[in-house]
């Protein structure tokens, strides 16, 4: 089971869109996907369609939009899964909080790919940990009894350092840094790449190898001078971490967003998407080739 996060410590930049769409493609090819939503925001478990999405767009009075938060309250989630760190669960317990993608997230494939979801909600924050020396390693001790049901964990974090998140970091096998090509992003590299090199510490390397930075919502072609500026900085400051193909600025990514759908299945009606949906497609390979190589 390969446990990936997508972090950075700057809000913004597409983490939501890479964590969707890169499970969406891994699935594709028939493996068995886990998407882990520790933002409180939650935008990764609207999108994978088990939030209430589709209940949330119709609501039309505060009262209204309450009471579907309050039907969280019900259900088990990823802060009920944290909690289980504390004991001694089984299986069948831990994967009461896991549901299955549903709207354009949910294949059909004969090569058996498919997209679960650990959700998470306003629920999803420090406050509701229990006071523990291991509260950071909650998700990584959850995520190993199930090790044999998925060959992928791609988690969305927030963007602050705060419990949550070292539980991301500490689950990581590998990290994927998305960053804009802007001057500021050099710095939340840094501050980034400073805190996963203190979990390769804590863990004797076995957590937190950072695959590659993402350049996100780059320009296009013949507009994107400061972006090749900034790259270029980046990679000297940062000799040692590879660089992914860049992802393009696009109001299709919006659009598809909006429809709640994988970029690529959204492109299949929308030509002018195809280019987009091909560096995400693209994106994924690489990265799928990058883990190869480092693995026996």
């Amino acid at each position: 089971m390969r446990t990936i996060a997508i972090h950075t410590s700057k809000g913004g930049v597409g983490k939501t869109t890479l964590v969707v769409n890169i499970a969406y493609e891994l699935a594709r090819q028939g493996n068995r996907v886990l998407v882990v939503d520790l933002d409180d925001q939650a935008n990764a478990s609207l999108s994978l369609g088990v939030n209430k999405a589709d209940e949330i767009e119709k609501v039309s009075t505060l009262r209204e939009f309450r009471q579907i938060l309050d039907s969280f309250k019900e259900r088990k989630e990823v802060i009920d899964f944290l909690k289980m760190g504390t004991k001694d669960t089984s299986i069948e317990e831990c994967m009461l909080c896991i549901y299955p993608a549903s709207n354009s997230f949910h294949l059909d494939s004969e090569e058996g790919g498919k997209i679960d979801v650990l959700p998470g909600s306003y629920q999803t924050t420090p406050v509701n940990l229990p006071d523990s020396p291991t509260a950071p390693k909650f998700l990584d001790i959850q995520l190993q009894k199930l090790a044999t049901k998925y060959d992928y964990v791609i988690m969305d974090t927030g963007p602050s350092y705060n419990l949550i998140a070292w539980n991301a970091l500490y689950a990581a096998k590998y990290v994927i840094i998305p960053s804009q090509m802007e001057y500021l992003s050099a710095q939340g590299i840094k501050t980034t790449s400073k805190n996963i090199l203190d979990i390769q510490l804590d863990t004797r390397k076995t957590r937190g190898k950072i695959l590659g930075i993402v350049p996100m919502m780059t320009d296009q072609p013949g507009r994107d001078t400061l972006n090749k500026m900034v790259e270029g900085i980046i990679k000297g400051i940062f000799p040692d971490i590879q660089i992914f193909p860049k992802f393009n600025r696009s109001t299709y990514v919006a659009q598809a967003s909006h429809k709640r759908m994988p970029l690529s299945l959204f492109a299949e009606n929308n030509t002018s998407a195809r280019t987009v949906a091909m560096q995400l497609i693209e994106l994924t390979d690489e990265l799928v080739e990058r883990i190869n190589s480092l693995e026996p």
